[in-house]
């Protein structure tokens, strides 16, 4: 055993880091937290500077017994190295271990690897110094505040709505923005406008351009009657060529990623989860094996809200660069970015920990996600210290009487930092479409510009957008709710919770999302705001920054929270009966209580309302005893000969036949899909297949040789449009009904 011991925090790093350490060291990993608040009690004494009680975690033993082996390598180590994450949770797991350890010298020192290379742990051995307290408070107060929302507020959701509900002081206020959004688009009252464009014609060229000014003025038709008497002007008018001007443009690189910001793309470029961002990200981290150099980290620390990057490693891409595309591609000064403000500067910006290492040098190295994300970060990387892109942009208005005809568009002089996007195959940053736009070449200001035809367009104002995680992580760095490590945690929380939903990627309040946010901002408006929030995320930076004390910023934010509970606590009852719905039917069971509508585990139920007298409920979207049109049956159950079959939905909202009496009776209807595969030269047929998450699809059973697969169900009719060999059935949104569609050409036929 090595004379000094290193613990880790993570277990994926110990053999990358043993490696580059040697045999002097001996490395171990806690597996995270082993040291917190109980978990089945309070653990925070309010009336005693709100001293927490922390106790080793209970999982079985699992963590007492890392902590005791901890403890025993300890005693025959001369050194202690804690390198647990360089972030507020890090340096908390860090802390209470050491304060577990005892040992005769108690030499223990903090050191921070930022990432897990050669160079990484030997600045990391070369800068050891000793544990940072503030950062540990200010984790402490976090945890500690989170505990106390939590057991206060939770057991109020409980008597109110249902057990196993919960709040959380960032979590429920994200909730709220997401509830608010989608209040705004219910309430959303679409505006009508028009659009004009015109095809004109000169002597060389045919080209179509858009009605941009009237009268020099901006101007808004916002009917079809308007739309046919401006046409009608417009086609009476000559005219010309007006003016044509042209302009050089420069676009630069975006910054390197911070986690929101690799969040965001990730999410919009590859369509990942941001839960599936940050645990690939951490596999990147951590460290991948590349063969003959053995385990190697190939990013930099994940968690960062800082834009900085070292000297060593901008020399490092901007060498890169001259190599790869020549020193013209190389940006003429080092550029560099300005963070924003109120940020915990202690590491740099997400960035390959080696520019060299490319994404073709390691892809088969990689797995495929992996290599997509590595793809992200080194290209984005590299684009920092590349030139700006240079475009010509042109501009050609086309006027006659009151009105100016107008059609813009650029064109490529130099790719610039966009050259290292195109070699990498991911989508350019910021990039849009206007160079797509065909401009006339032949043409010069006084030509004669005939008017061939000009139409209308209608269109209506959209409401705003729902949020999908990329907008809500934006939402919630703009608002400064929430830190780097507890993006991905809110959103796959509230997802858990059942409190959002995601359909198409977008996140979209639940009923019962809706319910438990009205409740909590009805009478907890003081604590679950964005304004609150805010202030309560800069008071654990002043902790963390040494300008406030624990005690100090826990008695802010406890005092008018403890009034505010004191307050509610007199009304939980008519709360609870505001969340129930009364149907006006009397109970089948007990002829004196009327039928509610209640919330339980399992969701929105039936009961009687002289509970627990009588203990009649009725499944809402199974057998319906009320006077409510009966939920659609498919027969009775195979299994138990006593539920009826009905048509339910899953979590991820796939549609299925299932028996009414769930959970005494699991039965599952498998449907059976056969139709004979609609592509080209297969002779395979399409069947029902489902994913390793229990999604079904329906894909070829010739598989790999052909990879036709969709998410609806094929009907065996050929389309009337395109011919293709079969429809597919989809959800209308507008009318809510079952509809075929053509997967090639999206014609909708009427269902049969």
């Amino acid at each position: 055993m090595g004379t000094n011991l290193v613990i880790l925090e993570s277990p994926g790093k110990v053999k990358a880091i043993s490696k580059y350490l040697g045999p002097d060291y001996t490395v171990i990993a806690s597996n995270g937290h082993i040291i917190d608040l109980p978990a089945k009690e309070l653990g925070v004494d309010i009336e005693n500077d709100f001293k927490p009680t922390y106790k080793v975690i209970d999982n079985s033993g699992q963590a007492a017994r890392i902590l005791k082996k901890i403890q025993d390598m300890a005693k025959k180590s001369n050194r202690i190295l804690i390198a647990t994450d360089p972030d507020r949770e890090g340096e908390a797991i860090g802390w209470h271990i050491a304060g577990r350890i005892v040992t005769k010298s108690k030499n223990i020192k903090r050191v921070i690897f930022n990432e897990i290379t050669k160079r990484g742990i030997e600045r990391g051995l070369q800068s050891e110094g000793e544990i940072d307290k503030n950062l540990v408070d200010s984790q402490q107060a976090r945890r500690i505040m989170d505990r106390l929302v939590g057991y206060k507020i939770s057991p109020f959701l409980w008597k109110t709505i249902s057990n196993g509900l919960s709040a959380g002081r960032v979590q429920s206020v994200a909730l709220r923005i997401i509830c608010e959004r989608d209040r705004d688009i219910k309430k959303f009252d679409p505006e009508e406008y028009w659009s004009i464009k015109a095809d004109f014609t000169t002597s060389k060229e045919h080209f179509t351009a858009a009605l941009f000014k009237i009268n020099e003025a901006d101007f808004k038709i916002t009917s079809a009657n308007d739309a046919e008497n401006t046409i009608s002007e417009i086609k009476r008018a000559k005219y010309s060529v007006s003016d044509i001007s042209k302009t050089k443009l420069k676009k630069s690189p975006m910054p390197p990623f911070i986690t929101s910001t690799l969040l965001q793309a990730s999410v919009n470029k590859l369509g990942f989860s941001s839960k599936k961002t940050m645990q690939i990200a951490q596999q990147l981290y951590e460290g991948v094996d590349l063969g003959s150099k053995g385990v190697t980290g190939l990013i930099t620390y994940m968690r960062t809200d800082s834009t900085r990057v070292s000297g060593d490693a901008i020399d490092e891409v901007r060498d890169y660069i001259s190599r790869k595309f020549g020193v013209d591609y190389v940006s003429k000064s080092i550029r560099k970015f300005k963070s924003k403000k109120n940020i915990q500067d202690a590491h740099e910006a997400i960035r390959p920990t080696n520019v060299n290492l490319d994404p073709k040098k390691v892809q088969s190295f990689l797995s495929k996600e992996q290599l997509r994300l590595y793809k992200l970060i080194w290209t984005r990387f590299v684009a920092t210290q590349m030139k700006e892109a240079l475009f010509e942009s042109t501009v050609i208005d086309i006027s006659g009487g009151r009105f100016k005809f107008r059609i813009s568009g650029r064109r490529n002089i130099f790719p610039g930092f966009q050259q290292v996007f195109s070699d990498t195959d991911i989508a350019v940053d910021n990039g849009d479409d206007e160079g797509k736009v065909a401009m006339p070449k032949n043409i010069d200001v006084g030509m004669i510009a005939g008017l061939r035809d000009v139409e209308s367009d209608q269109h209506f104002t959209k409401p705003p957008p729902r949020f999908n995680e990329a907008s809500l992580t934006k939402e919630l760095e703009e608002q400064e709710i929430g830190r780097p490590s507890t993006y991905a945690a809110i959103i796959d929380r509230l997802i858990y919770q059942k409190y959002v939903e995601k359909k198409e990627k977008k996140l979209e309040s639940t009923e019962l999302g809706n319910l438990v946010n009205r409740i909590l901002v009805e009478n907890f408006d003081d604590i679950f705001n964005i304004r609150f929030t805010k202030r309560m995320e800069a008071n654990l930076d002043k902790i963390e920054y040494g300008e406030s004390n624990i005690t100090e910023i826990l008695n802010k934010f406890y005092k008018p929270f403890e009034k505010t509970l004191e307050s509610v606590a007199k009304k939980t009852t008519d709360i609870k009966k505001a969340t129930e719905e009364f149907l006006d039917k009397k109970c089948p069971d007990c002829g004196k209580g009327y039928l509610v509508s209640k919330w339980g585990k399992n969701g929105k139920f039936i009961a009687c309302s002289n509970f627990p007298d009588c203990k009649y409920t009725s499944s809402i979207e199974g057998k319906d005893k009320t006077d409510r049109e009966p939920a659609k049956t498919y027969g009775k159950c195979p299994k138990c000969l006593q539920g009826n079959l009905v048509q339910k939905k899953s979590r991820t909202g796939n549609v299925f036949i299932a028996c009414d009496g769930y959970p005494q009776c699991k039965y599952i209807k498998n449907e059976t899909v056969s139709v004979k595969c609609p592509e080209k030269n297969c002779d395979g047929t399409v069947k029902g297949k489902t994913t390793k998450k229990g999604r079904r699809f329906y894909g070829c059973t010739n598989f790999p040789n052909c990879s036709f697969a969709s998410w609806n169900k094929p009907v065996e009719k050929n389309c009337s449009g395109c011919g293709y060999g079969i429809l597919e059935e989809v959800n209308d949104k507008k009318t809510m009904k079952t509809v075929l569609v053509c997967p090639k050409c999206k014609l909708k036929h009427e269902s049969s």
